[in-house]
């Protein structure tokens, strides 16, 4: 018995000896990637620490085997136990896999289930061009907030050629300035001063973009992105809610004629 014990030590030590070696293996097949266009990747301890976990389970299952069957053999024991340890290294990794797979969805449906309240937070009710679609100088819209926060918006317009190639035709120049604080539950009119990139004046295609962020300044954790357009394919990405924009109206002579801010 201690004869065989004194194999299956032997045995260990060879292999843990071995990771010297496939250490420095590593280090030299996966150092990183090349140069130039090449993203360079650095693979270092990939090689190394799978053996190490490989040689850690064949230790494990060749000590449990010894104590089971000791008339086996240390050699054909520990031949046994690294076929089984490689069995045992794959599953592990992909049971591994698919728990991380279904915990990262879960927690991707639990933010989705949380954000679900906020995406109307910020209300479109109607936009219109000033003065008129065909030479707009700005662009207003009607706007209800549900949460108080620091108001800010974009506008982008675009238009689309005969081979379905699409550029931008205006955008919102507004600045930082521009952005104003709002209470819950709050109506107001916001401008959109516009700027000509192209000498093209009528966009096919428009994208209203309002933000409610959070802090006084700068991003935090629950500020709110909602992006109107004409066809939105889902209401919520993770990152932004969308909406569908309506058509271009006129302002009803009242109050909210007039800009607020912006």
């Amino acid at each position: 018995m201690k004869s065989l014990w004194r194999k299956h030590l032997i045995i260990c030590l060879v292999l843990g000896l071995l990771a010297i070696p496939i250490y420095f293996l590593d280090r030299a097949l996966l150092g990183g990637g090349g140069g130039g266009n090449w993203i360079n990747l650095d693979f270092r301890g990939l090689l190394f620490w799978t053996y190490v976990a490989l040689v850690g389970i064949e230790v494990v299952v060749s000590s449990i085997a010894l104590l089971l069957f000791p008339k086996a053999g240390a050699l054909w024991i520990h031949l046994g136990s690294m076929v089984l340890a490689v069995v045992l290294f794959i599953t592990g990794f992909a049971v591994y896999g698919k728990l991380r797979r279904v915990a990262i969805s879960n927690e991707y449906r639990k933010m989705m289930a949380d954000r679900r309240p906020l995406m109307n937070v910020i209300e479109l009710k109607r936009w219109w061009y000033v003065p008129d679609e065909n030479h707009p100088a700005e662009i207003r819209v009607d706007v209800v907030t549900h949460q108080p926060g620091r108001f800010a918006g974009n506008v982008t317009g675009e238009q689309t050629d005969a081979s379905g190639s699409s550029r931008t035709i205006f955008e919102a120049s507004n600045g930082p300035e521009s952005q104003r604080q709002v209470r819950n539950e709050e109506a107001f009119t916001y401008s959109f001063p516009l700027k000509f990139l192209s000498a093209a004046r009528r966009a096919d295609d428009v994208r209203i973009t309002l933000y409610l962020f959070k802090a006084p300044d700068g991003p935090a954790a629950g500020d709110i992105t909602k992006v109107f357009m004409k066809s939105p394919q889902r209401d919520d990405d993770g990152q932004y809610f969308y909406g569908l924009l309506p058509s271009p109206s006129q302002p009803e002579n009242g109050p909210s004629a007039t800009p607020d801010g912006g």
